[in-house]
């Protein structure tokens, strides 16, 4: 037998459709590869006619009858699940001039119900460029058009015992009002600013980020930058994007930062990077796959995707990120259930300038039971700087209502009043039941601001403490 006659003889179970059976039949030879051709043929007239009616990318695990028939391979980051975090009022984050895929797919098959979506696997990429009718007549895409088990997580899961090591874990599980913010993982070889920057905030956070890979650009890791803060005696938070990982790096990262003390991971799909030329992105997973990933290892010991066992099994505290300010709202508060039930256990939001937005959203929230299962910690902007300021607008997912600007571009002093600002909205945002607490954002490049934030947050609990 010829290597040609064997590569079919070995997947013959792969050609027992019509359009295969007579090489299957009758043997291994020109029948073979007329079997080929007739399924080459019917992969490149399905593509055709559904590149005509639907924008087909030719994944050959058509899910199209569970989408009302919206491709979302169509999403350009390849999202099956729903929305990234730079849809921005129904818009596309990486073309803002076509409504986001998951937005269309919502207004076709949902109804008025928060429901919770199905969890799709990543697409298999070995079925690329073939037929799904014939795949799914086969079985071959049963794997990847079946969702995945949610696991049994429980409910009410902000009550009750810490679950992981993580010390953020605890002061959240406290009830007392909890304050991160975030450190830039840096672009050379040194540690001196990081050093700097987590000196200054180690009395004053109770985490801090280790972002990484910001607009896709290269970094130390935030996994290693992470392992330096926990070095330096702060509580770090790790992040992971889709936009940079493959499963097998992923879970890697997660054994990684359970070597090096680090206890807490943000899991984020990641922007799309908007440089020339543009570089390959990854998303093999978007961020509540990676959520269910790391909380599949953390709660079975075994990793998902490959059923292999993990002896001492990484256990991080898990966070994901919401954008509240997409249209229909059902849409972000979808997004939402399916990252609780994915795993998440805390949540950091988009940037919020417009509170009474804000407060709108977290009211169905809460009436969904989602701030029972998930600490929220909103992300409020710190902006000090012109510069800064300018480029907020063109950020993906972030909201910037006239007034606000308007505020802020007219002040004389724009540090003062970027500090002012967000110890208001603090204090606005603490108001809230359901709030667990804050996560500060710097725009401009002093430290001392989100310092200074945090200090004028405590002394007006103390002076509203006084006076109560």
């Amino acid at each position: 037998m010829n290597h040609r006659a064997r590569y079919y003889h070995n997947r013959a179970p792969e050609f027992n459709t019509c359009t295969s059976l007579i090489g299957y039949l009758m043997g291994a030879g020109a029948e073979l590869a007329l079997a080929e051709l007739l399924n080459r043929v019917a992969q490149r007239t399905e593509a055709f006619v559904k590149g005509v009616l639907f924008d087909c990318r030719q994944c050959g695990q058509c899910v199209l009858s569970q989408t009302g028939l919206v491709c979302p391979m169509t999403c350009p980051k390849g999202l099956r699940n729903g929305p990234c975090g730079g849809t921005l009022h129904g818009r596309c984050e990486v073309d803002p001039g076509r409504r986001c895929v998951h937005v269309r797919i919502h207004e076709r098959t949902a109804d008025s119900r928060i429901e919770l979506m199905p969890l799709r696997p990543s697409p298999d990429t070995a079925l690329f460029y073939t037929s799904s009718y014939v795949n799914h007549l086969t079985g071959r895409d049963r794997a990847a058009r079946t969702p995945l088990a949610y696991l049994e997580l429980g409910e009410r899961r902000t009550t009750g015992p810490c679950r992981t090591a993580s010390r953020l874990e605890a002061a959240l599980r406290s009830g007392r009002w909890v304050m991160t913010t975030e450190v830039r993982s840096p672009r050379s070889a040194s540690w001196a600013h990081l050093d700097d920057e987590a000196e200054l905030f180690r009395d004053h956070f109770d985490a801090v980020n280790a972002t990484a890979y910001l607009n896709g650009r290269p970094s130390v890791s935030s996994p290693l930058a992470a392992a330096r803060l926990a070095e330096l005696g702060l509580e770090p938070i790790a992040q992971a994007t889709g936009r940079d990982q493959t499963k097998t790096s992923f879970v890697s990262e997660l054994i990684e930062n359970q070597l090096n003390g680090v206890h807490n991971l943000l899991c984020l799909t990641g922007d799309s990077f908007v440089g020339a030329p543009r570089i390959r992105q990854v998303y093999d997973m978007d961020s509540a796959l990676m959520l269910y990933e790391a909380r599949h290892l953390r709660e079975t010991g075994t990793i998902q995707f490959t059923g292999q066992a993990v002896k001492d099994p990484p256990r991080p505290f898990l966070g994901a990120a919401i954008n509240p300010y997409t249209e229909p709202v059902e849409v972000p508060l979808r997004r939402l259930k399916q990252k609780a039930a994915a795993g998440a256990d805390f949540i950091q939001t988009q940037l919020i300038f417009d509170v009474a937005g804000w407060s709108c959203f977290l009211t169905r929230a809460r009436e969904e039971g989602l701030t029972d299962d998930l600490f929220i910690l909103a992300g409020v902007p710190v902006v000090i700087s012109p510069k800064a300021l300018a480029m907020v607008p063109s950020i993906p997912g972030v909201h910037l209502p006239e007034a606000v600007r308007r505020r802020l571009e007219g002040a004389t002093d724009l540090r003062r009043e970027g500090v002012a600002m967000a110890i208001e909205t603090v204090q606005a945002l603490r108001a809230m039941p359901g709030m667990a607490g804050a996560h500060l954002m710097l725009f401009g490049a002093d430290g001392t601001a989100l310092v200074d934030v945090e200090q004028g947050c405590r002394t007006r609990d103390a002076e509203e403490a006084r006076v109560a």
